[in-house]
């Protein structure tokens, strides 16, 4: 959710009075796309809203309902095309808190809440163990936590605790290391940025995550922050402002960063052969405004060819693994993805980039499943790649 979007949302009972019921929306829901019922798209679920909410219909949160609003991967895409201008995202964001205060949410989403409340994190492991991945660095110490450093790195959980995504968080320690960037973490004392809370409805319990890590780090004595994960970077930049007030904290992606070190020759890059695609991760790019900065890394690394995916920007496919989806609905998920899959295929690309960790696996799996002759790589693993 942009600036822009957040301050022209009122109230879910206006939104909901606010649809024209165009159906524009139907052909960018990628969930419409593949369950094709009525239901499933925006404007019926916004009708849907209007019955319970606006006029009072006391018995309208059935399981189909609560079913379709968790189906959502809050992509944005219908927010982007809509014609009355309803900032759709916030809409979903709404009715997933107020199904969660009736107590009717997918018993998922508990589970997802229970979780962090205990560990801090979404994995089932301590988060005094935020930096275990860093054992595979050279000198490990270099990412211990430290008061003024030039740049404070938040790793995020999924880049944190599960092995695959920690590949991310060790080539941007390694890109960083070369490039002689000033840079520390808060380890331990990261704890989740709260988008799991907020997506699942509970964004009064998400506060108290963004101000604990707001507070570090400050105490830190950190003004540029750098996030690898497209909805952690998407808190910080959206969610953490009334926190934030006040203190000077520059918040970028690390392809933001990235693209910074490449321009100033920070990195130098080496060639590489390879035809090369970008999928625009959903919070990064429409939720974000984020775009140009991945496309100009790519585009700098000698005797890579880039080429576009048919749908690409604010256009861009979702991936099928936002909002929550793979925790309430697997299979709709890994049918989303195939969607981009076939666009990837179609591109003829050798290496399929990206810059969220969620993303990467998501195609990673329906790629593997397709059986394309296709890599998928994280931005920072890219760049990593060319450095030699």
């Amino acid at each position: 959710m942009s600036a822009e979007q957040g301050s022209r949302f009122t109230t879910l009972e206006n939104e909901a009075l606010i649809c024209g019921r165009c159906g524009y929306c139907r052909s960018s829901c990628p969930v419409y796309r593949v369950i094709g019922w009525e239901s499933a798209s925006p404007r019926g679920k916004i009708s849907m809203a209007k019955d319970i909410f606006a006029k009072g219909r006391k018995d309208g949160l059935s399981d189909e309902f609560v079913q379709r609003v968790a189906q959502c991967t809050l992509c944005g895409a219908c927010s982007s095309i809509c014609s009355t201008g309803i900032d759709t995202r916030t809409l979903w964001l709404e009715l997933r808190k107020r199904i969660a205060q009736s107590g009717k949410g997918p018993k998922t989403y508990d589970d997802i809440r229970n979780t962090l409340l205990v560990n801090r994190n979404i994995s089932t492991f301590s988060n005094d163990d935020r930096l275990e991945w860093a054992q595979d660095l050279d000198d490990p110490e270099v990412v211990e936590p430290r008061a003024g450093a030039e740049v404070g790195y938040f790793v995020g959980c999924v880049s944190s605790f599960f092995p695959q995504a920690a590949q991310i968080s060790l080539a941007i320690a390694e890109i960083f290391g070369e490039a002689g960037v000033d840079f520390t973490t808060m380890g331990g004392e990261e704890w989740c940025c709260g988008f799991p809370l907020i997506s699942s409805g509970f964004a009064d319990d998400a506060r108290e995550f963004t101000k604990h890590n707001v507070d570090k780090i400050k105490e830190l004595g950190i003004h540029t922050l750098v996030a690898s994960c497209a909805s952690c970077y998407h808190v910080w930049k959206h969610e953490s402002q009334a926190e934030l007030a006040g203190y000077d904290l520059e918040v970028l992606h690390t392809t933001e960063y990235l693209a910074r070190l490449v321009e100033e020759k920070g990195i130098e890059l080496d060639e590489l052969d390879e035809v090369v695609t970008y999928h625009d991760p959903c919070d990064l790019g429409r939720n974000s405004g984020v775009y140009d900065a991945p496309r100009k890394i790519i585009t700098s690394i000698p005797g890579v060819r880039f080429v576009e995916l048919a749908h690409n920007r604010s256009d861009s496919l979702c991936c099928g693994g936002g909002g929550n989806l793979q925790s309430v609905d697997p299979e709709l998920a890994a049918t989303i993805a195939q969607l981009r899959v076939e666009e990837i295929k179609e591109s003829g690309a050798t290496i399929v980039v990206s810059a969220c960790q969620q993303c990467e696996q998501m195609l990673s799996t329906a790629i593997r499943s397709a059986g394309l002759p296709v890599r998928v790589m994280d931005i920072s693993q890219l760049i990593l790649e060319a450095m030699g």
